[in-house]
């Protein structure tokens, strides 16, 4: 039996063309993918010069881009605060010990993979932030673990299978388009009156249609990461990421320490027993659980009457439909509190949380300055026009997904494309006959499955694997033309006929 514990026969046969494909995008990537900054560089001036295409000035463009560069920043403020979140969550003691017990569970190439994409694309159900984290942090100690074991397994391909969590969040509670649609008091006023009223997340997210083609993903996507490992040239877990995770085993992280302090002359007789014990009043209070602890109370309050108090009055059916982003991001906040309990302890793991998406922070203005060049040009209504003049109800779930793949390489916002595209999408949706939630899906799994080309949503990810885009968006585009047709289909049996 082979490391990745095939051998012969068919399956093999197959494992082996996977395994070719995959290194061809590997080796494309390699030479071809330059670093997130410089694609949201290069996806500017290609913008901006295809506003020409439908007759806008120079000047009208600029105007455009400016327009949208910081129409996006409440957003950004909500998105970053989920992200440090999740990350917070995702590495906190008691996460982090389940993950490492998790991550022993593989035993070869090819469950080390597949175990990880599962991992991850499982925990993006529950928030997409949580799920980029989680995917991140199971691909260095999956790897630290089978290094371990004497088994040689490519840790590119690792950190491209934690990234396919950013191909199934739109399957699960935190798709930004069914947030939005689900909160008549978010819904632009630029969407059809017909949907002034919201979309139940049931129709949504809920729908057999997510539901269906989101397990398929999961079940199939895995597979087709772990027989993409590489039989030569593997580059396993780097000695520094190795060493980063020894240390942590040797000290890891439970009670932050309080630093020694001389109490001041003029206060020793006032503060003798904070003199004995060595500490200040600042110290313990910056390191007070209970303080730590009290302040969870208040988004405790908001997500749980947003969830279950909807119109002031306890409704447990209602959970679902008061999903918002603010209330998912209370929910976030509270278990980060929670977990790292202490002010200082919480404080400490932000500091290390804001460095890990400070690209996306810095680079998130350029992708609203194309946002506006799309919506403020017209350009994105016209492309999304273009797919849909071909369009009929058999086949406008597949058109639908690409024009939204597409307009994602541009927008790599779900929340930013939805209210760019989504006025266009609904229109075409219900005069093909199609009911309006056929729009909402399309956008939100179509915006999710070109993650796998557009590494900006990658950037803490490979903050935290230590790696760079082009070492794993060649994986990860075979994972999303397998994805489009699954999805594909699913949309097409459920809607199409």
């Amino acid at each position: 039996m082979s490391e990745s514990g095939y051998s012969g026969g068919t399956l093999q046969w197959v494992l082996d063309r996977v395994s070719g494909v995959g290194k061809w995008f590997a080796e494309w990537s390699l030479r071809y993918i330059p670093d997130p900054y410089a694609i949201a560089i290069i996806l500017t001036f290609v913008t901006f010069l295809a506003t020409f295409a439908i007759g806008e000035t120079p000047t009208g463009a600029l105007d455009a881009w400016y327009g949208g560069v910081w129409t996006l920043l409440p957003f950004m403020a909500t998105l970053s605060v989920l992200l440090m979140a999740g990350d917070a969550i995702a590495k906190s003691p008691t996460v982090t010990s389940v993950l490492e017990r998790i991550a022993a569970v593989p035993n070869s190439q090819f469950t080390a993979v597949a175990f990880t994409a599962f991992v991850a694309m499982v925990a993006s159900l529950i928030s997409w932030a949580l799920g980029l984290i989680v995917g991140a942090t199971m691909a260095k100690r999956v790897g630290f673990e089978m290094k371990r074991k004497d088994v040689a397994v490519h840790y590119p391909l690792l950190a491209a299978a934690g990234y396919t969590s950013l191909m199934t969040y739109g399957h699960g509670i935190t798709s930004s388009a069914a947030l939005i649609m689900a909160d008549p008091s978010l819904i632009p006023n630029t969407f059809p009156e017909y949907v002034r009223g919201g979309i139940p997340l049931s129709a949504t997210i809920g729908h057999p249609a997510n539901l269906v083609s989101g397990l398929l993903v999961i079940a199939i996507v895995p597979l087709v990461m772990g027989a993409m490992h590489p039989r030569s040239d593997i580059v396993e877990l780097p000695d520094q990421v190795e060493e980063e995770i020894e240390e942590i085993i040797e000290n890891p992280r439970t009670e932050t320490p309080i630093p020694e302090r001389p109490v001041p002359a003029r206060l020793r007789h006032q503060w003798r027993r904070i003199r004995d014990e060595d500490t200040t009043v600042a110290d313990r209070i910056n390191n007070s659980v209970v303080v730590g602890l009290a302040i969870a109370l208040f988004p405790a309050y908001y997500f749980l009457k947003a969830w279950f108090f909807p119109s002031g009055s306890l409704s447990l059916s209602g959970g679902l439909a008061g999903l918002t982003l603010n209330s998912i991001n209370a929910f976030f906040l509270f278990w980060a509190i929670v977990l790292w309990r202490s002010p200082i302890r919480l404080v400490d793991q932000m500091k290390e949380s804001v460095q890990n998406i400070s690209g996306i922070i810095f680079q998130f203005p350029f992708y609203a300055g194309i946002a506006g060049l799309l919506t403020g040009t017209g350009l994105a209504a016209a492309l999304t026009e273009f797919f849909a003049n071909f369009a009929t109800p058999l086949t406008w779930p597949i058109i639908g997904l690409i024009s939204a793949g597409i307009v994602n390489i541009f927008i790599p916002s779900g929340g930013g494309q939805w209210v760019a595209q989504g006025p266009i999408l609904l229109e075409t949706t219900t005069q093909l006959g199609l009911p309006p939630e056929l729009a909402v899906i399309i956008e939100m799994l179509g915006d999710q499955l070109t993650n796998m080309i557009q590494p900006f949503w990658a950037i803490p990810l490979l903050a935290i694997a230590n790696l760079r885009a082009r070492d794993i968006i060649g994986y990860t585009t075979v994972a999303m033309l397998v994805a489009y047709v699954i999805v594909g289909a699913g949309l097409t049996v459920f809607f199409g006929f």
